[in-house]
């Protein structure tokens, strides 16, 4: 099958029906290599801008082994996304305090999520462009990602009632995707992004505030 071209492609042909396993430490060495080259580019210019050409001769391998183990871009930066997740999984693990309530705790997974995408913010593009990939090949390394924040969120909710947590998973979740691709797209300065997660989280655990000025239907 020929590569399909486009931005950030090289036309190769190549079977782009499914990805070769590594089965040596060799080969897993060198895949794990094409991933952090594809990384560090990441991190120094827009996904559009990368060229499968280019992450290949960084990375030191043929462009024909680079398809084999990535037939596609998506797969092979679903997995840089996988990558650097784990990163900052570690970190917040490390770092989470045992102490607190679980809002203190959400509150502060959540703006060091922000912080993560502030200082990276190829990485939410490709975290856009990635969520409605169809690919199975995609979706597979996606959803580890996505599980990935859904277990670290869901260790900072240590005393909220264990039917509550998927809902409040849901809901944080989606906040702040929203919030972060209106930073992205210039909407929103970062710190609106802050200051409506820490509202929130207010209203989650606090409820929301009642208008004194709205009328009673008492």
């Amino acid at each position: 099958m020929v590569q399909p071209t486009g931005p950030g492609t090289d036309r190769v042909d190549c079977d782009t029906s499914r990805a070769a396993e590594p089965t040596t430490d060799a080969q897993r060495d060198r895949r794990r290599r094409i991933v952090l080259t594809a990384m560090t580019m990441l991190q120094q210019r827009g996904y559009d801008e990368i060229q499968m050409r280019d992450v290949a001769q960084q990375a030191g391998v043929a462009l024909g082994t680079l398809y084999r183990y990535f037939p596609s871009k998506e797969q092979l930066f679903a997995h840089v996304l996988v990558e650097w997740s784990s990163s900052f999984d570690e970190a917040v693990r490390r770092r989470r305090p045992e102490r607190g309530s679980d809002a203190e705790r959400l509150r502060q997974v959540l703006r060091r999520a922000v912080g993560a995408f502030e200082r990276h913010p190829n990485f939410l593009q490709v975290l856009t462009l990635l969520e409605v990939s169809k690919d199975p090949a995609v979706m597979e390394p996606f959803a580890t990602y996505s599980e990935r924040f859904v277990s670290v969120v869901t260790d900072a909710l240590l005393d909220t009632a264990e039917d509550d947590v998927p809902v409040l998973i849901l809901i944080t979740n989606s906040l702040l995707v929203t919030l972060l691709q209106g930073w992205w797209l210039g909407r929103y300065s970062i710190g609106t992004v802050h200051t409506g997660i820490d509202r929130a989280v207010d209203i989650v655990f606090e409820g929301a505030r009642i208008d004194p000025a709205a009328p009673s239907m008492a």
